[in-house]
């Protein structure tokens, strides 16, 4: 992997940082998807180098242990999701549509990128001995949740639901969920994409539910309209 910069600066104190900046996040980057193929208890600082395409003791140079590295591919798998699921809602004003365009990016995550939930799963493993490590995923899951957090207020509005159960409940709910599925996919190598649509039928079921609570007619026909298959 060529990590040069046709860059006329590159000479300068910036341009140097730029360089730096820039081989730091492709080392990440390297680890993340080592990880994600092979777990970390299998994984070398070396076979991460040679992932990134950096010698070894450049990678010492930037991270001084394998901690420390696990630290910023935490960091490295919050981007990545919080880019897919921004991506996801861009554009989009309806409330219930944004809420089914984000299941939908986490059905779509599980399928495509089962190395992105290996390495987060393990990780998690990790952090369970390791404090540091533990508040880095912790602070990760808090943001997943509070990202579908908003966009279930967001579909559910003014509506008197919040006596049946509290949005970051929901959220919390939601949120547990994909992460199971994606580990069955890992675990079991099944194809989550049925219960991923299950999970948004029951999602929906709760903006129903909150229409009839409030007295008022559910959009049936707009709920079955976001159901099918796109």
């Amino acid at each position: 992997m060529n990590l040069a910069v046709a860059n006329p600066a590159s000479g300068s104190a910036g341009g140097r940082a730029a360089i730096s900046r820039r081989r730091r996040a492709e080392i990440v980057r390297a680890a993340a998807t080592v990880l994600g193929r092979q777990g970390s208890a299998d994984t070398s600082m070396k076979e991460i180098a040679r992932e990134a395409g950096v010698a070894p003791g450049l990678l010492h140079y930037y991270f001084e242990s394998k901690d420390e590295l696990l630290l910023a591919v935490a960091g490295e798998l919050d981007r990545q999701m919080s880019e897919a699921w921004a991506a996801a809602v861009e554009g989009i004003e309806d409330p219930l549509e944004r809420l089914v365009a984000a299941l939908d990016t986490a059905a779509g995550l599980c399928a495509r990128h089962p190395e992105l939930w290996r390495a987060l799963l393990d990780v998690s493993m990790l952090s369970l001995s390791h404090p540091a490590l533990q508040a880095r995923c912790q602070e990760l899951r808090t943001r997943f949740v509070a990202g579908i957090e908003a966009e279930v207020r967001g579909a559910l509005g003014r509506l008197p639901a919040y006596s049946l159960v509290a949005p970051g409940d929901l959220a919390s709910a939601i949120g547990g969920a994909i992460e199971g599925a994606a580990v069955a996919a890992l675990v079991g190598g099944r194809d989550t994409t049925s219960w991923m649509r299950a999970l948004k039928v029951m999602v929906l079921s709760v903006v129903v539910t909150a229409y009839v609570t409030a007295g008022l007619e559910p959009p049936v026909a707009r709920l079955a309209q976001l159901l099918r298959p796109r």
